[in-house]
């Protein structure tokens, strides 16, 4: 074995769970931010975390509102979860500069995509910092699922979104 940073260990540990974390902006519009650093926290209550970089608009925006809509997002998304990577959502309309049809969530104003195979509504309930990122913890509210779907997974050390099982 040799040591390895960070970042090689990602790629060795592939494929990691992809969310498309769904926030809301401040004209309205949801925001769209694939991020790995998601997990389960609990069952009773159930919550879930997620991490992003202290400066993203994506944290601040969750952080501001209070709420958030945790995705995973369906196959047919793939290319449009790589793009939604490479723009900051407080210059860009991720849905609409990627072609992302996206669906209304009773009780929310955020939307989700429609190719969507879960969907956790959540509330932030406190954030931590660590690292370069910061930790937000959120009761999950609602969970919505499509089991006929089949979900995203980042390879290679995040360079690629595909299903866990590859055709």
């Amino acid at each position: 074995m040799k040591e390895l940073n960070i970042f090689e260990a990602t790629a060795l540990t592939s494929p990691n769970p992809l969310t498309l974390i769904c926030s809301e902006n401040e004209d309205g519009t949801t925001n769209l931010a694939p991020i790995c650093f998601v997990s389960y926290l609990s069952f009773n209550p159930p919550m879930i975390g997620f991490a992003t970089g202290k400066q993203a608009h994506t944290g601040e925006r969750v952080r501001e509102t209070g709420k958030v809509i945790v995705t995973v997002p369906g196959e047919t998304l793939s290319q449009a979860v790589m793009s939604c990577g490479s723009s900051t959502g407080s210059k860009v309309n991720k849905a609409t500069e990627y072609g992302i049809e996206m669906v209304d969530v009773e009780n929310s104003s955020i939307k989700i995509p429609k190719d969507t195979k879960v969907a956790f509504v959540a509330a932030l309930k406190e954030t931590l910092e660590v690292g370069d990122h910061i930790l937000h913890i959120c009761n999950i509210e609602k969970i919505l699922g499509d089991e006929n779907k089949v979900g995203l997974f980042a390879w290679n050390g995040f360079g690629k979104a595909a299903p866990a099982q590859e055709k």
